[in-house]
């Protein structure tokens, strides 16, 4: 069957123009993924202007987009009335949202929380024979957030994925003795044993509950000694507690469950993955490697690890905005427009270096910030105050990825030419100008359709040209713009049929092709012949 698709696809007509959809968003113009209606490619013409090449060429594969279920984003969700819950819900999970399919949670509390809290505070207690295997404290909010989102995104046949971490073990298996800030090392080497252990039956209690775990890390953040909760690991300690505790232990008990190291600043990314696949112990565990963005940029680190250690996952795991970078004239209402360009800029660098997906911090917060116990507040995609939901930039620049690229798209490899690029020193997180010229990904979907996202940082409207094969499309966007095409791919067939994926979906597009075709009365027989291959 497969070669009998692939020689369909290799004979196959050569493709008439496609016609894109736009959907854009604009600081200067006040749209937010506003639907633009239909462009055409056309035979490719002369352009001396930024130009996006589309290759044949599929990198690697998406897992999904979302934000984190945090206690604050939980309590903050609780306190809605219904409408305004019911809104939250669809504006991220419901048919006509923005496609989240990712999530993140904190085991055990985390600064986002309005105490420090863990599931066995009994010192010395290493059997954990006083584990709360019912999580109580967090039956309260988040586990009923959790199973909201949960619920709705089924009825649009999707599951949701979520990434666990721990900010901190509880007091007693900690050197410092306390939950917030840590010494070096943070866990006390006769406690990993037992802390690898809390993971398996936290992890157990959440499934207990209806919440299945896909991944986990083994600390967020290991190099902060921060004054919240915290626990600090050197490379080397992480690898050798996740070799000799926490792999041996997850393999034994959730077996399904992926591991992924580091969890914290792109900036030495590449080291931490380098401590990772020299340790064969840790590795035959690990999945691959999770970051944040508060050190800047740092793409060149996260494609680094894609082309040395091609096994590995990657994975951006949160990112905000903390109140130090919030502008004078920002309102509660509106928001800071460059938050939503800052946001797109790191979403598609870190996709175009070999990103599966990409989590937000908290889905929603209050007018504060928070709540937070150690005041460490940062703005959100959603704030609320009096029970009015308030929608953020944030939110429609994530939706111009999450809601098209769906989970199983594959990265094509494209790139720009006739623009600038920005290369000077390390900017602060989320920092987007016109130094960084036209920047712009593109995926292919399972259904088939190609997905190209574009952001213009610059005070000026910026012309460009779509160049796909032997078509291209000729497109502004505004200036401070975001922009999403989404169109049927020239080579799709054959591209799907290469795909990892490739004999399902591959059938299913040309079905639907050659029904198309049915309709003229020209692929009858090619559809009964499909049929008889199968």
């Amino acid at each position: 069957m497969l070669q009998r698709l692939l020689l369909l696809a290799a004979a196959w007509p050569h493709a008439e123009a496609s016609v894109a959809r736009l959907f854009q968003s604009s600081g200067s113009t006040g749209e937010r993924l506003v639907d633009k209606g239909s462009l055409e490619f056309v035979v490719d013409f002369p352009f001396a202007g930024p130009t996006i090449h589309l290759s044949s060429v599929m990198e690697q594969e998406i897992h999904g987009f979302g934000g984190a279920f945090t206690e604050a984003a939980a309590l903050v969700f609780q306190s809605l009335p219904t409408d305004k819950q019911l809104q939250v819900l669809d504006l991220y999970w419901g048919a006509n949202g923005i496609g989240y399919t990712t999530g993140r949670v904190h085991i055990n509390s985390c600064d986002f929380s309005p105490l420090s809290y863990s599931f066995d505070d009994v010192d010395g207690d290493l059997g954990l024979q006083h584990f709360d295997a019912n999580v109580t404290h967090d039956t309260v909010a988040m586990i009923p957030f959790i199973r909201a989102a949960q619920d709705l995104l089924r009825n649009t046949g999707k599951e949701l994925k979520l990434l666990a971490a721990p900010w901190s073990p509880p007091a007693w298996m900690k050197t410092n003795g306390a939950m917030d800030g840590s010494d070096q090392p943070g866990l006390k080497d006769t406690c990993q044993a037992s802390w690898a252990k809390y993971f398996s039956k936290w992890i157990t209690a959440y499934k207990a509950h209806g919440i299945p775990i896909w991944a986990i890390t083994p600390q967020n953040e290991p190099e902060n000694a921060a004054k919240w909760e915290a626990c600090v690991f050197t490379p080397e300690q992480e690898m050798e507690f996740l070799a000799d505790y926490l792999g041996p232990t997850l393999k034994a008990d959730h077996p399904d469950v992926k591991i992924l190291v580091f969890d914290h600043n792109k900036e030495d990314v590449y080291t931490w993955a380098q401590a990772l696949y020299s340790n064969p112990g840790a590795a035959q565990y690990a999945a691959g490697v999770a970051f944040h963005w508060y050190t800047g940029d740092h793409f060149d680190g996260v494609a680094k690890i894609r082309k040395d250690f091609p096994q590995a996952m990657l994975l951006a795991t949160e990112a905000t905005f903390e109140r130090y970078r919030w502008k004078p004239g920002s309102t509660l209402i509106t928001g800071d427009w460059s938050f939503g360009e800052g946001y797109a800029h790191d979403i598609i660098g870190d996709l175009n270096a070999g990103a599966t997906g990409w989590i937000d911090w908290n889905l929603l917060l209050n007018q504060d910030g928070g709540p937070n116990h150690v005041d460490n507040v940062c703005d959100a995609a959603m704030l609320v105050k009096s029970g009015e939901v308030y929608v953020h930039p944030q939110y429609y620049a994530i939706g111009h990825f999450s809601k098209y690229i769906l989970p199983g798209s594959r990265r094509l490899r494209a790139n720009v030419t006739n623009t600038r690029s920005y290369e000077g020193e390390t900017r602060p997180y989320g920092t987007c100008t016109a130094d960084d010229g036209l920047e712009a990904t593109s995926f292919l979907r399972p259904d088939g359709l190609a997905v190209v996202v574009v952001l213009n940082c610059a005070d000026k409207p910026v012309a460009f040209k779509i160049k796909d094969g032997a078509t291209a499309l000729n497109a502004t966007v505004p200036a401070h713009g975001i922009q999403t095409y989404l169109y049927s791919h020239p080579g799709s067939a054959k591209l799907m049929v290469e795909s990892r994926a490739g004999l399902k979906i591959a059938t299913g597009a040309l079905r639907r092709a050659l029904r198309c075709l049915a309709c003229k009365g020209m692929g009858r027989s090619m559809l009964r012949w499909m049929h008889g291959s199968m």
